[in-house]
């Protein structure tokens, strides 16, 4: 099904109007804190690739009243930072910086396409789904086992693959360089 850009923003004044899922979504991403809640960047992406950066909300109501004045595209989910993202122009350089985000994982269908024999490129059928079911077990096993996690929430990235969100506040402070647990280490580059 083919959506233009027009139907897509009056379906997306319904959506956020009436089935968004604001509550649980602001609970989730500031774990029952509104400080974390106001220092998370959101970036909205706008019909016409317009982006927005730098937002941050210190309440649900605010995020909801943004959201529907501005019915985003795409809402993209960024770090905390050590102060709101929203006055971040109001600091010295250097002086702005994330302190926590969640480790995400990203598996894209694309990464089979030399072991599938079905489909290709982002095409998704349910025979070449099952790479997906098989990674995602063994990476959720990985996490779980090898290096303690246990918040862990799994998505569908809403075109060619699955996200792999690990919320425990030992992941949200990991630095750039990687996880270290005994002797495994894994990198993020």
């Amino acid at each position: 099904m083919s959506v233009d850009a027009a139907e897509l923003e009056e379906l997306l004044k319904i959506y956020y109007s009436r089935l968004f899922p604001y509550s649980p979504y602001i609970k989730w991403l500031s774990y029952n804190n509104n400080e974390y809640l106001s220092k998370r960047e959101f970036c909205f992406t706008l019909n016409g690739d317009i982006y927005l950066r730098y937002k941050s909300f210190s309440n649900v109501d605010e995020f909801k009243k943004e959201l529907k004045a501005v019915n985003p595209f795409k809402i993209d989910v960024g770090a905390i930072y050590n102060v709101k993202p929203k006055d971040h122009k109001s600091f010295k350089s250097g002086s702005f910086a994330a302190v926590e985000r969640e480790v995400v994982f990203d598996i894209d269908m694309t990464d089979y396409d030399e072991v599938r024999y079905c489909c290709s490129d982002a095409k998704i059928c349910s025979d070449c789904w099952v790479f997906m079911k098989i990674a995602v077990r063994i990476i959720d096993e990985a996490l779980r086992h090898d290096f303690g996690f246990k918040n862990l929430l799994w998505v569908y990235s809403g075109r060619r693959g699955v996200h792999c969100w690990i919320a425990d506040e030992s992941a949200r402070k990991l630095t750039n360089n990687g996880l270290y647990k005994g002797s495994l280490i894994l990198l993020f580059v």
